[in-house]
């Protein structure tokens, strides 16, 4: 400030200097050019008398010896010139190669007013400017201009003086401004620049700050206005600040996103659950920008400008086909205590994974009670018949009893695999774990199934090149590895079954691959699902349950593991696990 103080002060008084010295630069050069005119009007007055007394005395007047006759002053130059506008004579050109001057403004004035014409122009012949006047003469019926000129030569130096002298008086004064204004403006800026610093340290987060200013002018007032507002911003501001982090951690701990909408369509709030919900990077910047930058749905979109026309409430359930999610929208809109429409809230709450339960439950329950009800309904029926009569026939009742052995067996194995599935899926971890060796318990799978895979000629082989420990359960790895084995022993007609142990860098990849029927790339998606079945008549006839991949890959999740399949049909399948082992434990 002290800086634009301290310019305007120089540049004003620079600029009344300025003026003061064009005005005196322009009275002076008027009063110059009129003694100048009124002296050169007298010059052509004189000239003509005694043109007038030489032509009477001799008509065949010689021009050009009578303008060097009369060459009264080295400087001055006469010209005569006919009514034409032909050079005649000139004291320092040739006529021969002078234009003709009937459109110049002094000529032009004396034929049309018949009065003394006067101009000043700029000479192409000499390169100055001149000053030009002219007379008439008339004798008779002869016409002839007379003009008398000389450069302003005594005029332009008398300029340049008043300009050399206008420049000194500019330095004076511009000098004595300078110091007035460093002066003055110390004055009036050193208490606007403690109020500038303490205004700063105040936007720096230094509430507190005071000032102290002497005095019963106005910025001593506004000192004090200052101080009495920075302790009244500093209470402000830490209450704002103790309540915008209150804010901040109640959105934040919310399981559902929320977006606070301005009038504009521009967010001016969001959480950071929102982020998560609509897949958005946790640096990537909203606020302050368009609604639609973040929500791609025409039906969210009009459901917020529902709620800001008509101020209604909404609810709605829609896929979110950007992300294969299953949205419930709440939008409210935001009223001022005048009940005029300030904005709206959005509320976002991912209910896919509900949906998806909802669903996995229905299924689970329609597939539990189907399977439940097939060995029920024949286990039934062959009760029944057996009280018509079929006891008192023993091949016929015993083979009913064998039948409904069979279907008990396989009741029972259905239920002890729900209540095995359920079991897991309730645990967050094994609570009972010890140190196990994967290959020992690949031994004892294959001798309980070796029985079993003899009977349809199959080999069961074993790839377990040194140690492989990791902590679990035992009985829980076995179950694994015998729903495994068991489940490529019923898709297997001739061939062999593997299990291959290897490391992989902290992990045991676990593989076992059958030479079975496989299964095409449309049932991968789901084999793991409860009671999905690739071939389900195949599955049933040989007495499976549906569940044992299921439950092959909920033990795979508790131990913080991967699982995977590839399969071709004719060819066979293959299953990855990967385990943790005892270091990575």
């Amino acid at each position: 400030m002290r800086k634009k103080i301290v310019a305007s002060y120089i540049a004003l008084t620079i600029l009344l200097t300025m003026i003061f010295a064009l005005i005196m630069t322009n009275s002076v050069n008027d009063l110059m050019t009129l003694q100048f005119k009124e002296r050169f009007v007298n010059e052509a007055l004189l000239v003509k008398d005694i043109y007038i007394k030489a032509y009477a005395l001799d008509p065949n007047l010689d021009f050009e010896k009578f303008v060097e006759g009369i060459n009264f002053d080295s400087k001055t130059r006469v010209t005569i010139i006919d009514k034409v506008g032909v050079v005649l004579a000139d004291t320092l050109e040739d006529p021969k190669n002078m234009n003709n001057h009937l459109n110049r403004d002094e000529i032009s004035q004396v034929i049309k007013k018949g009065e003394v014409g006067i101009s000043i122009r700029y000479s192409n012949t000499v390169k100055t400017d001149f000053l030009y006047v002219a007379v008439p003469v008339q004798i008779g019926d002869n016409f002839w201009i007379i003009r008398v000129s000389q450069q302003l030569v005594a005029l332009q130096q008398l300029n340049r003086q008043i300009i050399n002298v206008g420049l000194l008086l500019m330095l004076g004064v511009a000098a004595i401004a300078l110091l007035m204004s460093i002066v003055i403006s110390k004055r009036i800026t050193d208490p606007i620049d403690s109020l500038t610093k303490a205004a700063n340290e105040i936007a720096d987060g230094d509430y507190g700050r005071k000032i102290y200013i002497t005095g019963n002018d106005q910025i001593s007032t506004l000192t004090k206005a200052f101080n009495k507002m920075s302790k009244s911003l500093g209470a402000s501001l830490e209450e704002l600040k103790q309540r915008n982090l209150e804010l901040e951690a109640i959105l934040n701990s919310m399981i559902n996103g929320i977006i606070a909408i301005d009038q504009n369509n521009n967010i001016i709030l969001i959480n950071k659950f929102c982020f998560e919900i609509l897949d958005l990077p946790q640096d990537y910047v909203v606020e302050n920008e368009s609604m639609y930058k973040i929500i791609r749905n025409e039906e969210i979109a009009g459901l917020v400008e529902q709620a800001m026309t008509e101020g209604v409430s909404q609810t709605r359930e829609l896929p979110y086909v950007h992300l294969d999610k299953v949205l419930r929208i709440y939008v409210n809109p935001i009223l001022s205590s005048s009940r005029e429409i300030m904005g709206s809230i959005v509320v976002i709450q991912d209910i896919t994974q509900i949906r998806k339960l909802e669903q996995m439950r229905s299924d689970f329950v329609s597939n539990v009670s189907h399977e439940l009800k097939t060995p029920l309904t024949s286990i039934r029926g062959f009760v029944d018949t057996l009280k018509s009569g079929a006891i008192n026939q023993p091949d016929q009742a015993l083979r009913f009893l064998d039948i409904i052995d069979i279907e008990s067996d396989r009741l029972y194995r259905l239920i002890n695999d729900i209540l095995v599935l359920s079991e897991i899926e309730s645990m967050h971890q094994e609570p009972e774990q010890s140190e196990v060796e994967l290959g020992d318990i690949v031994q004892e799978v294959f001798n309980i199934l070796q029985q079993k895979a003899d009977e349809k000629s199959l080999c069961l082989i074993a790839k377990v090149d040194g140690p492989f420990k990791m902590v679990a359960n035992r009985d829980r790895i076995k179950q694994m590895f015998i729903n495994l084995v068991d489940n490529a022993i019923k898709y297997t007609e001739q061939g062999e079954i593997t299990i291959e142990l290897q490391r992989r860098d902290g992990w045991t990849l676990c593989i076992v691959k059958d030479t079975g029927i496989g299964f095409s790339e449309k049932h991968k998606e789901r084999l793991f699902e409860r009671f999905y079945r690739a071939d389900k008549g195949r599955s049933r006839n040989q007495g499976g349950t549906g569940l044992g991949l299921s439950i092959v890959k909920h033990i795979v999740i508790l131990y913080k593991g991967k699982i995977s399949v590839e399969s071709t049909p004719g060819v066979g399948s293959t299953f990855e696990i990967l385990l943790p082992n005892s270091q990575n434990k």
